[in-house]
């Protein structure tokens, strides 16, 4: 599909720019080390310093829901693609400067345009904006893997950049990880200053439940909303459409309704989003299924039925067809201690609808954006290569991590990996 920049750009400019929302597709060399990148988090978003070789450092935030790398020029010049060598600065602790170098990559695309509306792009809330100049997007992750670190128990954020995660979805999964299968989705065509370039799947769509329950003596109408969220981690808050919050409601009726919820905003790369405030008590994040499709909910009810023994009479089988036994993909179950904090909006919200355009047909609908600090509980690595995410617990009292139900013996990995789980990973 050909898509022209106006077309999907939140902040189009006369100058004929393009959107966050879109990328073309490279792939480079490895470009990272096995040392943490310290980054900013004060705003919600992933902020890193970027530096072209001869030019100054950039303030860059990190975005997954970018699959294009963006640097400003400002709102007068043109937009040009170049290949520079770019190199990732993480923060100083000591200076609380974005200026220690700690990856590299050798040629990265980049996309010169200025990517917002006003004359200076920001990030964070509306009354502290956090002003930025470059986007990191997914498409340099091309030929590595990122580990996203924003446990709020570990210390200062961090990010790896790694050459990929080894160990095939099996080997993980004994490891104690949830291996998310294929959340790269998306692609298309873009349209840079009358170039057509096009991009790949690198949309992180995760299948979600939000107030998952997995009781199996209530109704599956009562098990939790299903929703599917794309990952950003340019934005705290989380996003949801009203139609998603109304699910949520039904779930939870003590939620407030909508008319009664304060407003609230949150600044995109692309510009702000304007919406009302609300909460949500706890969510579960779900990896996908081609062998035993359900929905998200319907899956984390399977994982709790089936890890305990097989289906039994009386019982609500999710099993089609008459087994008493079934695989399950993996799940990740986050219960903050605060509810997470989520900022909804109208449905027909253009940074939504540009999305459900592009995932359309492989994907349900979008209903929201899933932000920061839904993460904080675990350490989360996209691993581009293997077309999987995985995810271990950090703080365990917020997250439970239950690797796929592949077979009927990995239920004693499971109640292991549940009852002594890993801690994070030791930063060197």
């Amino acid at each position: 599909m050909v898509r022209s920049a106006a077309v999907v750009l939140l902040a189009a400019t006369g100058l004929g720019g393009c959107s966050y929302i879109t990328s073309s597709f490279v792939t480079n060399d490895f470009s990272g080390d096995p040392f943490p990148v310290p980054v900013e988090t004060s705003s919600g978003a992933v902020v890193l310093g970027l530096q072209q070789d001869g030019e100054s450092i950039r303030t860059g935030v990190l975005d997954v829901m970018s699959p294009v790398t963006v640097f400003d020029p400002g709102t007068d010049k043109p937009s040009t693609i170049s290949f520079p060598v770019v190199t990732v600065m993480g923060l100083d602790p000591g200076t609380g400067l974005l200026d220690k170098p700690r990856a590299r990559f050798p040629d990265p695309q980049i996309v010169s345009v200025h990517p917002c509306s006003d004359d200076t792009c920001t990030v964070g809330s509306e009354a502290t904006p956090r002003p930025f100049d470059a986007i990191l997007g997914m498409d340099s992750f091309a030929s590595d893997a990122l580990r996203l670190d924003l446990s709020s128990t570990a210390g200062a954020s961090a990010i790896f950049i790694l050459p990929d995660v080894a160990g095939d979805n099996s080997n993980r999964g004994l490891s104690c990880d949830s291996v998310l299968a294929t959340p790269f989705r998306g692609g298309g065509t873009l349209l840079v200053g009358g170039t057509e370039v096009a991009f790949a799947n690198f949309r992180v769509a995760i299948d979600t439940c939000l107030a998952p329950n997995p009781d199996p003596n209530i109704t599956q109408a009562a098990r939790g909303a299903n929703v599917l969220l794309v990952l950003s981690t340019a934005i705290g808050i989380t996003i949801l459409d009203q139609t998603a919050y109304a699910r949520y409601r039904e779930v939870v009726p003590a939620a407030p309704d909508l008319p009664a919820l304060a407003d609230g905003s949150v600044r995109l790369p692309s510009g702000l989003v304007r919406g009302k405030l609300a909460t949500i008590s706890s969510l579960a994040l779900v990896g996908n299924s081609t062998t035993n499709p359900r929905a998200p909910c319907r899956q984390v009810y399977a994982s709790h039925l089936l890890t305990a023994g097989d289906c039994e009479p009386g019982f609500d089988c999710p099993c089609v067809g008459g087994p008493t036994f079934c695989p399950v993909p993996a799940v990740i179950e986050l219960t903050p201690a605060t509810p997470l904090d989520v900022l909804v909006v109208s449905d027909d919200d253009p940074t939504l609808q540009a999305l459900r355009a592009e995932l359309r047909p492989d994907r349900p609908e979008v209903d929201g954006i899933l932000g920061t600090a839904a993460l904080t509980a675990l350490e989360l690595d996209l691993d581009y290569q293997h077309d999987r995410a995985l995810g271990r617990c950090s703080d365990v009292s917020a997250c439970a991590a239950r690797p796929e139900l592949s077979s009927e013996d990995r239920r004693v990995t499971i109640t292991n990996c549940l009852s002594a789980p890993p801690g994070p990973i030791t930063r060197r």
